[in-house]
């Protein structure tokens, strides 16, 4: 089998992929088993793919297929299967350099399990908003909730690799779908919102109401501490679509902030 270039596969690895997906790329092509340490191995690529076979990537390089590259000589073994994973050999040809690559050959249901991977990395932890401030919540009186509506955003990756005939993307998505309260005090539920809440502002007023609220019951003053330890979620829907399958949801994930609350309760003054 022919050697196409002396880089080190670990080197290639931190060059073609972000630092805390490269592992999962060497996974991609199924272990580093039979190898060659100067056979450069590309494992799944991230970013916006090429717009089709021969046109450029995110880094201005085309993958071009070895048997379709007038550089390789004929008859260059352009194919071959490590620990049962396909790979291909391409010319990646960039500005200022042409190199041979091992492509692993990986279905696009592969690419947004790895696509996954990496938008719940990018997945904002909620910031809290109150109204009253978790450390002047009062007892019988609604707290107004909300999150900043810029992490209210869907999160998305493209997850690709070059193939013969053509490239295979897929597109991973986290679609924000509702806000979750918990409020720590004994026998309170969780409440739940869509969207991220509204600011309140004095001039709303305090009559007024909000989707997104919720009402303590005791004082805090019964917890260790007397703070009620609450936490703040996104509740996200994950979900994928490919140029060569319909995709699928992939089920929801949540991104959680543990915020304590002090709730008092104001006694009344009967005067008269």
């Amino acid at each position: 089998m022919r050697r196409v270039t002396g880089l080190h596969l670990a080197a290639v690895l931190s060059l073609l992929c972000p630092a805390r997906v490269c592992q999962a790329a060497a996974d991609e092509i199924g272990g580093q088993g039979d190898i060659s340490s100067d056979t450069i191995v590309a494992g799944v690529q991230y970013g916006t793919p090429p717009s089709g076979k021969g046109k450029a990537d995110s880094h201005g390089c085309t993958w071009v297929p070895a048997g379709e590259a007038g550089t390789f000589e004929e008859g260059v073994v352009d194919h071959r299967v490590v620990n049962g994973v396909e790979q291909r050999l391409f010319l990646r040809a960039c500005p200022g350099s042409n190199q041979g690559v091992w492509v692993s050959q990986v279905s696009a249901a592969k690419l947004a399990s790895n696509g996954a991977s990496l938008v719940t990395e990018r997945l904002p932890q909620p910031s809290l908003g109150s109204a009253p401030t978790t450390t002047d919540g009062v007892v019988k009186v609604a707290m107004w909730l909300w999150t900043d509506a810029d992490q209210y955003q869907p999160v998305s990756v493209f997850a690709w690799v070059p193939t013969p005939t053509g490239i295979v993307w897929a597109r991973t998505t986290a679609t924000p779908v509702r806000l979750e309260f918990d409020p720590g005090e004994p026998g309170g539920a969780p409440t739940s919102c869509a969207g991220p809440g509204q600011v309140w502002e004095p001039s709303i007023g305090d009559e007024a109401a909000s989707d997104c609220m919720y009402i303590y019951q005791h004082s805090s003053e019964i917890a260790d501490g007397g703070r009620f330890g609450a936490s703040w979620s996104i509740v996200w829907s994950i979900s994928w679509r490919s140029n060569v399958s319909v995709g699928q949801n992939l089920g929801e994930y949540a991104t959680t902030t543990d915020q304590d609350v002090t709730v008092r309760e104001i006694q009344a003054i009967i005067v008269g």
